[in-house]
C-alpha cells in the first residue's frame, strides 16, 4: 500500500490542510483517509532553541541548514517538521501495517523546506523499507520505460574545483559501475564545451544525467543555471532553456544534480522543476552543499542500490542512510538531509527494470569477464560500432563495418565488448575467430590457413553467444549441407529428398569450377538469410589473417561479404576485424563498409586511463596503486602506447587484492 500526504493552503495566511490518502499503484481514493490542519505560521513559536525568535519557519530552517554543516539541532528541526507533516490524526492512519512508500505533494511555498530531515516515530527519510519521495504532481504519471539494458549514464563535471570533492565522487561512481560493465554504461565528461556536451548527449542518450559542479544564476534573467568551465575558455551556463531545448531529446529518465553551490535552496527546486517539466521522470537535487566525502559515498551507494534492482526511491533512501551512518549520527552533519528526490512517475518506472534481466546480465558479465577485462576508453569507436549494429528505433542497421588497426591495439577486446553489449540487450551474435581450432581438423591434412569452404563451415558451426537461438536457427543450414555435398565434388545438387538425409559435415572441394564455387556461396547466402530470421543476426569475423589471401579476396569477399554490404541478406550485419597489413592485402580498393580505426593511445592519457582500470576492477585508488601507475607510466612517458599495457596493469592490480 502507498500513502500520499498532501499539504495545501487555501489562501494567504490561511491554515494549512494536511490530507492523507492510502491507495495502491498511485491510485488515490476521492476522499482522504485522514485530515488535519497546521497553523499558517507553521509553529514558529515552537521552533528549537537555535532557531527561536525567527519571523518565519521556512527562512529560519533553510538559513540554519545552510549556515551549519554540523549541528545536533538538526534532530530537533526534524522533529518540528515531523509534527507538521504527520499531525496525530494523520500519523495514526499513516502508521498502519502495510504502508510501504509515502509520496509528498507540497504547497509551493513549502517545497524549499528540508522535509528529508523529518522525524516522528522513526527517522523517515532514511528507511529503505519505507522510502519517501516528493511528487511533481498529485497523481504520478503513467510513464513506464520500455528500454532494455544497459542503463546509460552521462556524468558531467562542471568545474576543476577539488573543494567540492568531484574527483572522489567520480572515482567512487567509476568503481561501482566498473563492477557491472554489462548493466551500466557510463561516460564521463570533464568541463565540456557546449558542443562537446551536446554531441555526447546525442551519442549517449542517457537514462541518467549526473552533474557535479556549481549552481549559479544567469545575471541577465536571474534564472538558476549550472555553470560549466571548459579549460582555457570562458564559463558557460546550462540554463533552463538549454535543458528544455537540447537535453530533452530525449530527456534523461533521472537527473542527479550535485550543484547547490549558490546557497539558494529555491534554485535547487527550480532546477528540479526544469528537468521534470522537460520530460525527466525523476530528479535528485541537493538542498545545500554536500561535502566531498559524503557526496562520493552517496553517489556510490546510489548506483550500487540501483544495481541491486532497487527502484529509485529505495536507492536514494539507502544512499542517504549510508551518509547518515557515516557522519549524521556521530557528528550531527547535515549531508544526509540534502539529497532530495522528486518524481513525476512511479519510482519503479524511472529506469530500465533490472529485476527481469539483471540476473541474466550478471551471467553475461561473468561469461565475458576475461575476454573484455577492465575495458576503458574507445568511447567514439564504441559508439560508431553501436550506431551500425544496434541503432535506435527506426534507424537502419549498417550491413558492413570494418575494425582496423595495428596489432595489440585492443581490436579483439573492443569486439568482445560489443558481443557482451549485444548479449545483454538480447541481440544475436555469431563470433567467428579464425585463430581457433576448426572442426575440419578432424579430417586431417588441414592447411595452415583457412580456405573458403572451411570459412563457411566455421560460420555455420560456431554457436551463437546467446544460449537459446530462435526456433529454426539449428536447421537453417540444412539445404547448404545437402548442396555442398554435391558441389564439392563438381556436381550440381539435385532437389533434396524428403526428409533430407544427414550429409557429411565437412566435405572438401575435390572438383568443380568457378560456377560450382558461386553456386556453393549462393546456397550458403540463402541459408544465412534464413538463420537471420526472425531477429537480426550480427556476424563477426576476427583474425582474418588466418584466411588464405586468395580465398578472402577472390571468393569470400566477392561471393559473401559484397552481397552482405549491398544489403542482399536481410537482417544480417557483418563486422570484419583486420590489422592494417591485412586490410592492405585482403580488402579490395573499393571494398566499401563503414571503417572504425583503432590507434595507439597518446602518452598523456596513460595516468587517467590507468586509474580507470584500477577503479573498473573494484579497487579504490590508494598509495600502492598510484606508485604502480607511476612505475608503469615511466615506460610510456613519450609517444603512443599499446592498450595491452593496461591489461598488464589490470592483472597486477587483481593480484594485489
Amino acid at each position: 500500500m502507498d500513502a500520499l500526504i498532501e499539504i495545501t493552503q487555501g489562501g494567504q495566511d490561511a491554515d494549512y490542510r494536511v490530507d492523507l490518502y492510502l491507495g495502491d499503484d498511485g491510485a488515490w481514493p476521492p476522499e482522504p483517509t485522514a485530515s488535519a490542519t497546521v497553523a499558517a505560521d507553521l509553529g514558529v513559536g515552537a521552533l528549537p532553541a537555535p532557531l527561536a525568535g525567527a519571523a518565519a519557519v521556512p527562512d529560519a530552517v533553510v538559513g540554519f541548514l545552510h549556515a551549519n554543516p554540523e549541528s545536533q539541532a538538526f534532530t530537533d528541526v526534524g522533529l518540528h517538521l515531523g509534527g507538521l507533516l504527520l499531525p496525530p490524526e494523520v500519523r495514526e492512519h499513516w502508521s498502519r501495517p502495510g504502508v510501504e512508500r509515502t509520496f509528498l505533494c507540497l504547497d509551493k511555498g513549502l517545497r524549499r523546506l528540508p522535509w528529508e530531515s523529518v522525524r516522528s516515530a522513526r527517522a523517515l527519510f532514511i528507511q529503505p523499507d519505507h522510502p519517501f519521495v516528493r511528487v511533481h504532481r498529485r497523481v504520478p504519471e503513467d510513464d513506464p520505460i520500455a528500454d532494455s539494458l544497459p542503463i546509460r549514464v552521462l556524468v558531467v563535471r562542471g568545474d576543476d574545483d577539488d573543494d567540492i570533492g568531484a574527483r572522489d565522487e567520480i572515482r567512487e561512481i567509476k568503481r561501482v559501475v566498473g563492477g557491472a560493465p554489462g548493466r551500466i554504461e557510463a561516460e564521463f565528461l570533464a568541463r565540456p564545451t557546449e558542443s562537446d556536451l551536446q554531441s555526447a548527449y546525442e551519442r549517449v542518450k542517457p537514462h541518467v544525467l549526473h552533474f557535479i559542479g556549481h549552481g549559479t544564476r544567469k545575471a541577465s534573467t536571474g534564472q538558476p543555471a549550472l555553470r560549466i568551465s571548459p579549460p582555457g575558455r570562458e564559463a558557460w551556463l546550462l540554463t533552463p532553456t538549454y535543458v528544455a531545448d537540447l537535453l530533452s531529446r530525449p530527456a534523461p529518465r533521472l537527473a542527479i544534480l550535485n550543484a547547490c553551490r549558490s546557497g539558494e535552496t529555491a534554485d535547487a527546486v527550480a532546477l528540479t522543476d526544469v528537468f521534470l517539466d522537460s520530460g525527466a521522470a525523476a530528479v535528485v537535487g541537493m538542498q545545500g552543499d554536500i561535502r566531498g566525502t559524503a557526496a562520493a559515498l552517496f553517489g556510490g551507494e546510489l548506483y550500487r542500490a540501483l544495481l541491486d534492482n532497487d527502484p529509485v526511491d529505495r536507492a536514494v533512501a539507502k544512499a542517504r542512510d549510508a551518509v547518515y551512518h557515516h557522519s549524521g549520527v556521530s557528528e550531527g552533519a547535515r549531508d544526509w538531509i540534502l539529497p532530495s528526490l522528486t518524481t513525476r512517475a512511479r519510482p519503479d518506472d524511472v529506469l530500465p527494470d533490472l529485476s527481469a534481466t539483471g540476473a541474466r546480465a550478471v551471467r553475461i558479465e561473468q561469461q565475458f569477464e576475461n575476454e573484455v577485462g577492465a575495458f576503458v576508453n574507445r568511447v567514439h569507436e564504441r559508439h560508431k560500432l553501436l550506431k551500425g549494429v544496434d541503432p535506435g528505433a527506426g534507424e537502419p542497421l549498417e550491413p558492413l563495418l570494418l575494425v582496423v588497426g595495428e596489432s595489440q591495439v585492443g581490436k579483439t577486446r573492443l569486439l568482445n565488448w560489443l558481443r557482451r553489449r549485444c548479449a545483454v540487450r538480447g541481440r544475436r551474435v555469431k563470433y567467428v575467430s579464425f585463430d581457433r581450432p576448426n572442426p575440419v581438423d578432424l579430417l586431417g591434412d588441414r592447411p595452415s590457413r583457412f580456405d573458403f569452404l572451411e570459412v563457411l563451415y566455421a560460420i555455420r558451426d560456431v554457436a551463437e553467444d546467446l544460449p537459446n537461438p530462435p526456433a529454426g536457427a539449428a536447421s537453417a543450414f540444412d539445404r547448404f549441407n545437402h548442396d555442398v555435398l554435391h558441389l564439392a565434388e563438381g556436381r550440381l545438387p539435385p532437389d533434396p529428398p524428403v526428409p533430407t538425409p544427414e550429409p557429411a559435415r565437412w566435405p572438401r572441394m575435390t572438383g568443380g569450377t568457378s560456377h560450382h564455387v558461386a553456386a556453393t556461396f549462393e546456397s550458403f547466402r540463402a541459408c544465412l538469410g534464413r538463420a537471420a530470421q526472425p531477429e537480426p543476426l550480427l556476424l563477426v569475423f576476427d583474425h582474418v589473417g588466418n584466411v588464405l589471401d586468395s580465398a578472402f579476396r577472390q571468393q569470400l569477399y566477392d561471393h559473401l561479404i559484397r552481397h552482405v554490404a549491398d544489403g542482399e541478406v536481410p537482417n544480417l550485419s557483418l563486422v570484419v576485424v583486420m590489422t592494417n597489413e591485412q586490410y592492405a592485402t585482403h580488402w579490395p580498393e573499393r571494398g566499401g563498409g563503414t571503417r572504425v580505426d583503432l590507434d595507439r593511445i597518446e602518452a598523456e592519457e596513460f595516468s587517467a586511463l590507468a586509474e580507470d582500470v584500477v577503479l573498473a576492477v573494484g579497487r579504490s585508488i590508494r598509495g600502492p596503486h598510484l606508485q604502480l601507475i607511476e612505475a608503469i607510466g615511466a615506460g610510456v612517458a613519450t609517444g603512443k602506447w599499446s592498450p595491452a599495457v593496461l591489461g598488464d596493469l589490470e592483472n597486477i592490480v587483481r593480484r594485489m587484492g
